[in-house]
């Protein structure tokens, strides 16, 4: 796929605040995370209302075959399961006795486990990103059981698995780096290796990332402005370059959406609204899609 213009991206949803985890539901809306402590609901009319009492800082999301929101709350250290009525519980803050005090991104297989990604060991953020350590891990939670599936990750950030669900995919941001892990039967995590290039670019810190049916693994670059995707060859190849951040404004998160999952939605730090473009490609299908 060739680089695209900035023109051809295009935006919905208004007045969010930290719209960092963005999802994509069948009936054209698209959910997305808001930093007072809840959700952000854009409608398919293009209108945006908020729900849930989250409290903390509302992180990476995902939607399990429920219809609820899986939010990592990065604010509170609690992953939180939202009800489309607004109500919530905590379903995760621990595993194996580990604190996670920084649940950065929920995603949940077809055999319904949920995988979260906890940026650091340490609560204060600022002082994970200035000081780089391998404190990071990814955690599993399997019929109520919580385990460290994978751990000694540089900021670990967003998570992935393939459409046949052998592998795990995280991103290790401060390695400027995406990991993956062959998965066993029950649940384990082994065979740790890169996948493409390392580092990925000079500002390559990825962030969020996500599987088309081609077999494209698709990351954000928040300190590059810039999207792209790794190759099934391990080649990365940048889509999208915002340097001025006009559009992309330090993009987090990546899903899809739309007729036949062809319509990409970006999350971001900075940004009050959704980017959006179509892409040559559907999109994997997660649990909640047809």
């Amino acid at each position: 796929m060739p680089s695209m213009d900035l023109s051809q991206v295009k935006t919905v949803g208004s007045g969010i605040i930290r719209p960092e985890g963005v999802m994509a539901l069948d009936d054209g809306t698209v959910l997305t995370a808001d930093a007072r402590g809840r959700i952000a609901r854009i409608r398919p009319n293009g209108v945006t209302d908020f729900y849930g009492d989250l409290n903390g800082v509302p992180n990476g999301i995902c939607l399990d075959a429920s219809g609820n929101c899986i939010v990592a709350n990065i604010g509170n250290g609690q992953v939180q399961s939202l009800s489309p009525d607004g109500s919530h519980r905590v379903i995760l803050t621990e595993a194996e006795g580990r604190l996670l005090p920084t649940p950065n991104f929920p995603f949940v297989d077809t055999r319904g486990r949920l995988w979260v990604s906890n940026s650091s060991d340490r609560e204060d953020l600022d002082q994970a990103l200035q000081n780089p350590a391998p404190d990071g891990c990814v955690a599993l939670l399997d019929n109520g059981r919580a385990s460290v599936a994978a751990d000694r990750i540089f900021f670990a950030n967003g998570v992935a698995l393939d459409r046949e669900e052998a592998w795990l995919y995280v991103a290790a941001t401060l390695e400027r780096a995406v990991l993956r892990y062959r998965i066993e039967a029950d649940g384990a995590l082994s065979g740790r290796q890169h996948y493409g290039p390392v580092p990925l670019a000079d500002l390559g810190y990825p962030d969020g990332i996500a599987f088309d049916e081609a077999g494209h693994l698709w990351v954000t670059f928040p300190a590059m402005n810039a999207v792209g995707y790794i190759t099934p060859g391990g080649a990365l190849q940048i889509v999208l370059h915002d340097p001025e951040g006009r559009l992309l404004k330090r993009p987090t998160n990546i899903c899809f959406g739309g007729p036949d999952r062809r319509t990409a939605y970006l999350g971001s730090l900075d940004g009050s609204f959704i980017p959006c473009f179509q892409v040559p490609w559907p999109g994997m299908k997660l649990v909640h899609q047809r």
